[in-house]
């Protein structure tokens, strides 16, 4: 009997895991247990098997294939129905290699080839205590760890290229040793050889020896991962600097920059956001939200600019708090967003009171705004995508890309843990908005594409490349000024960023909290 009560109990617990008193209550699990003991023993006195042991290891994989199959958007139509997960799980040796038996079995995507071409190419785990699932997530929200410094090959003339800083990150030891955007480096700890000898014509510059190039980018990305930094850097005044940094932990400040440009015709602001941190109780993140709009009001501004070009995400709620800043007067009351999700989710979380019910705009601002911009990249995603598309529907939007489009991330995720050893976030809802758009798989397509990004200026100056267009959009006459102010340097031919960048920000998702 051992083997069989092992077998039925051990499934049990897993159950209870997943559909915790929602579907099996703790009296009926105990009552369960009960009948099979009296069961057993009047039907098998036949001899006991070996009793059935699952080590920890193939308890956790039975786990993900069974969240999996429960929250995953994909879990109806294609997830196979186990009575037993080990029918599945034990073609695999490791957490993550069950995962992607998973993925491979949502429905084909050619598009993404190098992401396996699945549809699911989102869905993933996080080891946790030094738990080792046979992969490392990307996946990092409030809080961050390193230097919060993004570097990009850039040509400083038509000879040479170098470091250059493209972002730094709100609340990082960087932002904190007062690094800036557009600074270059000429030295890492003690080394000055990081310059690469190029070649400029009127369609850009290249590296006169790509092996030069390569090795520069080596050495930068690995001098990135270690535990301090020596730098030495040239600021575009020319003024030298030297600072040292220590790898840390921070809590993310997302909110890098933000004005209004006057003009005589009208006021545009403008609003920089890294991601979608959480927006509630009034804590930071909302305080300086709530100063930034009402500045906007203040200011009586007609047209926004919101700079989301390095934003790869965040959370659901955070993004809604802002859609509703900006919809203002023009979408309040409105239909916002609805959820797509597998049958149980619907059944469990979409009802009046659940966390996947239909979202309707809530005028939290005065703004009535003409037209929206926003100035992205092809690893904008996620929140800052959901951002743009709830919008969509009620206001005038332009769409200004360094690229042709932005990630493509329409879906998003809550947490399950499994044993205190793995985070698990199976992608388990679909975004749509209120005109019925939801598969922008390919990510938003751009209005204005191929923007060089121009990191030789900090962000939300004039004479910043993307910035310019959507104020000369908004502001013709405003080109006028900003060329003005622009060098005969300035001008040269330049490799676009997105094509140089040493390290990127970490995907950030589109979570929400059951």
């Amino acid at each position: 009997m051992s083997f069989y009560l092992y077998k039925f109990v051990y499934l049990i617990d897993l159950n209870m895991k997943l559909f915790s008193t929602q579907i099996l209550g703790k009296g009926l699990f105990f009552s369960l247990v009960a009948l099979f003991f009296m069961s057993c023993k009047k039907n098998n006195p036949q001899p006991e098997p070996e009793p059935l042991v699952r080590t920890s290891d193939q308890m956790i994989r039975d786990s993900i294939y069974y969240y999996y199959k429960l929250y995953s958007l994909w879990g109806d139509q294609y997830i196979p129905q186990y009575d037993d997960a080990f029918k599945f799980t034990d073609q695999y040796t490791s957490a993550d290699a069950v995962l992607v038996g998973l993925k491979s079995l949502t429905p084909a995507y050619p598009n993404y080839a190098s992401y396996g071409g699945f549809l699911d190419r989102f869905s993933f785990i996080d080891g946790l205590n030094g738990y080792n699932t046979g992969t490392q997530s990307r996946l990092k929200m409030d809080r961050n760890e390193g230097y919060g410094l993004y570097i990009s090959m850039s040509p400083i003339d038509s000879k040479l290229a170098r470091p250059v800083i493209y972002f730094v990150e709100g609340g990082s030891p960087a932002e904190k040793a007062g690094l800036k955007r557009s600074d270059m480096i000429t030295s890492i700890n003690g080394d000055p050889n990081f310059a690469v000898a190029i070649t400029c014509d009127a369609f850009g510059c290249k590296p006169q020896d790509p092996k030069d190039l390569d090795d520069v980018i080596t050495r930068v990305a690995n001098a990135l991962e270690g535990g301090g930094l020596q730098l030495e850097l040239l600021r575009q005044d020319q003024t030298t600097y030297r600072q040292n940094l220590s790898y840390a932990s921070y809590t993310i400040d997302p909110l890098y920059r933000d004005s209004v440009y006057q003009y005589a015709s009208k006021n545009v602001g403008y609003l920089a956001l890294s991601s979608f941190e959480e927006i509630e109780n009034n804590n930071r993140n909302q305080q300086k939200i709530d100063a930034v709009f009402q500045g906007f009001e203040n200011k009586d501004i007609e047209d926004l600019i919101v700079d989301l070009r390095y934003n790869t995400g965040g959370y659901v709620d955070a993004a809604v708090y802002i859609a509703n800043k900006i919809g203002g007067s023009t979408t309040s009351g409105k239909l916002m967003v609805t959820y797509l999700c597998n049958s149980y989710m619907e059944k469990t979380y979409k009802g009046a009171n659940g966390m996947f019910k239909d979202t309707y705009f809530t005028k939290t601002s005065n703004l009535n705004l003409r037209k929206v911009y926003f100035l992205v990249s092809e690893t904008t995603a996620s929140a800052a995508e959901m951002l743009i598309n709830v919008l969509k529907p009620y206001l005038s939007i332009q769409i200004i890309a360094t690229g042709t489009h932005t990630y493509g991330k329409p879906v998003g995720f809550f947490e399950q843990t499994i044993e205190n050893k793995v985070s698990f976030w199976p992608a388990s809802f679909q975004l749509k908005n209120a005109a019925g758009f939801t598969d922008y798989w390919d990510g938003l397509q751009a209005d204005k594409s191929d923007i060089n990004d121009y990191i030789f200026v900090e962000s939300g100056d004039i004479q910043e490349t993307m910035l310019e267009t959507a104020l000369g959009d908004a502001v013709p006459d405003s080109k006028k000024k900003a060329h003005a102010g622009r060098s005969t340097n300035q001008t040269a031919p330049r490799m676009l960023l997105g094509q140089q960048q040493i390290n990127t920000l970490p995907e950030r998702g589109l979570l929400k909290s059951p």
